[in-house]
């Protein structure tokens, strides 16, 4: 009896526990691709998890379950549509802790390759849980308002001091005034060195940083943290780990790096293995813009000084990492560390100290990139021809430092000081990528533009029309801006397609202009006219008679004195008879050319198909065909096929003559064969009734 109450007591317990249980992390959201999401978030008593999830938020009518009892939640939904909106909410059985609301959403990605709007959102060395966090914070909301975030990215050192779990709950998850947007906007991470403390002193049996360990050996808070996509379930190529990794959104391309990989016994395994990676990732990649970011930057002179002699991640990077970047001609790279902000102009080539910098030789763009002042810096649309990169440091959403020199020679704006911080907002569509500095206050301080010269205009296929009939030409293009024009000419018309009636033999060109980049193609179209000065037949190669093609969509009849020639419905055809060869010529407008005649003489002029066994005649036949024959061939069986092989007569061959009855078929070519297991001959015939 006692035993028994003792286990009601305990499921009493258990029961209470669970209803009084609550989420004290997330709900937060990661992997989103354009058809599935991982929904995480950590409950105060270890339960089953459950999603449910619709795209109304008063009908959540589905749910995924993952069975058993944890703290820390991780649900993967998938099988969802591309572009999409979502309301969640997330419970156990019956019971919903958190969601049913419509600030509970995530959006799908559009399908990888789109050529979509897409705002990114960075932040560096945020996570201090501070006033000026949330200041960042509410300045980008403000900023963007209802359009929202399409990508946020974090720079690193996203917990100081020293990436504990409590740390992420205390200055991240858990602070008011930013912890709301977690329910609704996922997050993609790259770590820094404040990270690592903690995953160092976990990773390593004595805990020294900075030290050469597999990659399957980094472990810690942030990588609890994180569900990041190791096998290029959003796009780009494998990593295989979460240490670092790609993904696309629309028309563009992110690398997520990982500058911790670098150990002080300067063995550059980490960086090596991440340099295969990457170079495996931008050859297959075909999106329009691509940015890298991690956390400690190539170049800054702000509270960390790239030239120092003890900032040897930040050399590393600059000397191994950005060459490699540099030879996919990548568009952006975006960092933190350094605790302000500092903005390059379009550069290349650099990868030594600041006193090493040569403008002559790497500065590709030397003006402020302001597209409202026509400065823009213009590149083409292929990584086979590197032009530049803009650097970013934005390592000031959450921190500061009073006096920083700010001084580095390949920047174009910097901004700093105690109390000084802000955001980096990235918008790009088609081809225009726009980045914009954003101030804790509100001021957008500094914005540059990068254009992609990525108009491609295709061939315009030749066109035949009959004498007073119309074609019409079309200028088919991927690529430019929604500021594109067309001028043809003859005629100045200014359409993207144009309708034409040519009488003879023309040819239209088409000028395309992106007024955004300034860049201009050219195409020609011919329209060939179907009259008798036109097309006539040739004869090409000896034997074989032929006209040039009119373009698609005709059908061919070839004639041999008059009469149609069966199955003769190409654009060549080699005869058997000698006489006057036509070609009737047929568009799918139904309009008709026949070609003036061709007097065709190279075949020996035969009546008869005769040899010392056989002879048949009269050839060509008017209906009734005579078959004589020798001795050997008496009895063989026989077939007569059409043009196209078909069988359309056989019989057996009778001794000295035999007559074939021919009126019932169409006039054309045809094949007499004699085939048995001795004897395999056969004979062209042609009949014209």
């Amino acid at each position: 009896m006692k035993k028994n109450l003792l286990l009601f007591g305990f499921l009493l317990v258990g029961m209470f526990a669970l209803q009084a249980q609550t989420v004290v992390r997330g709900p937060y959201l990661q992997s989103v691709t354009h058809q599935s999401i991982k929904v995480m978030w950590r409950t105060s008593t270890a339960c089953p998890s459950k999603v449910w999830y619709g795209t109304d938020p008063n009908a959540l009518d589905q749910s995924v379950v993952v069975s058993g009892n944890r703290t820390n939640h991780i649900v993967f939904i998938n099988g969802l549509n591309p572009s999409t909106r979502y309301y969640y909410s997330v419970g156990f059985d019956n019971t919903t802790l958190a969601g049913a609301s419509v600030n509970h959403y995530f959006t799908t990605h559009p399908v990888p390759g789109s050529p979509v709007p897409v705002r990114v959102w960075a932040i560096g060395d945020f996570g201090r849980g501070n006033a000026g966090q949330v200041a960042v914070k509410t300045s980008y909301e403000n900023y963007t308002g209802t359009r929202g975030t399409d990508v946020w990215l974090w720079l690193g050192d996203n917990a100081y001091q020293d990436g504990t779990d409590a740390e992420y709950q205390n200055h991240v998850f858990a602070v008011p005034g930013f912890s709301d947007i977690f329910s609704n906007t996922p997050f993609w991470p790259s770590p820094g060195n404040h990270d690592y403390n903690t995953v160092w002193s976990e990773s390593t049996l004595l805990g020294i940083p900075y030290t050469n360990i597999p990659f399957s050996a980094h472990e810690g808070p942030y990588f609890d943290m994180v569900e990041v996509p190791r096998y290029a379930e959003a796009g780009g190529f494998p990593s295989q780990h979460e240490v670092f990794y790609s993904f696309d959104y629309g028309d563009v391309h992110f690398l997520s790096l990982n500058s911790e990989v670098f150990d002080y016994t300067l063995s550059y395994s980490g960086i090596n293995q991440m340099k295969t990676w990457i170079e495996q990732d931008l050859q297959q990649n075909t999106r329009k813009f691509t940015i890298a970011y991690f956390h400690q930057p190539p170049y800054s002179k702000g509270s960390h000084d790239s030239d120092a002699a003890f900032e040897l991640v930040m050399k590393a990077m600059r000397e191994k990492v950005i060459p490699l970047l540099e030879s996919f001609d990548i568009d952006i790279v975006v960092c933190g560390h350094s605790h302000v902000f500092e903005r390059s102009y379009l550069i290349k080539g650099h990868y030594g100290n600041s006193s090493e910098y040569n403008a002559a030789t790497m500065l590709m763009n030397g003006t402020m990139g302001n597209f409202q002042q026509g400065e823009s810096y213009v590149k083409d649309s292929t990584n086979a021809t590197p032009e530049g990169t803009v650097y970013v440091v934005c390592g000031n959403s959450g921190s500061s430092e009073s006096g920083p020199a700010l001084n580095h020679p390949v920047m174009a704006y910097t901004h700093g000081g105690s109390g000084e911080m802000g955001s980096f907002v990235m918008d790009i569509y088609r081809n225009r990528l726009d980045g914009r500095y954003l101030k804790s206050t509100g001021e957008i301080a500094d914005e540059f533009t990068i254009l992609k010269k990525d108009v491609r205009l295709s061939a315009i296929a030749l066109q035949t029309v009959c004498l007073g009939d119309s074609a019409v030409l079309t200028a088919n293009y991927t690529g430019g801006s929604d500021s594109v024009t067309f001028v043809w000419n003859p005629g100045g018309y200014t359409s993207q397609s144009i309708t034409v009636s040519p009488v003879t033999n023309s040819v239209y060109t088409v000028t395309v202009t992106d007024w955004l980049t300034g860049q201009v193609e050219t195409r020609a179209a011919t329209v060939q006219v179907l009259e008798e000065s036109n097309i006539t037949i040739s004869e090409p190669v000896p034997g074989t008679l032929s006209i040039p093609s009119p373009g698609n969509g005709f059908s061919y009849q070839w004639y041999l004195n008059g009469s149609p020639v069966q199955g003769a419905n190409g654009l060549q055809f080699t005869p058997f008879f000698n006489g006057n060869y036509t070609l009737l010529i047929t568009s799918v407008n139904g309009c008709s050319y026949e070609t003036p005649p061709y007097t065709f003489i190279n075949v020996a002029n035969v009546v008869e198909n005769e040899t010392a066994e056989l002879s048949v005649f009269p050839n060509p036949s008017s209906g009734i065909l005579h078959i004589k024959i020798s001795g050997p061939l008496t009895g063989k069986p026989f077939a007569i096929h059409d043009a196209a092989g078909k069988v359309v007569y056989n019989g057996v061959l009778q001794q000295m003559y035999t007559q074939i009855q021919l009126q019932e078929f169409e006039n054309g070519t045809y094949f007499l064969r004699i085939q048995d297991a001795e004897t395999d001959k056969s004979y062209p015939l042609i009949l014209m009734k």
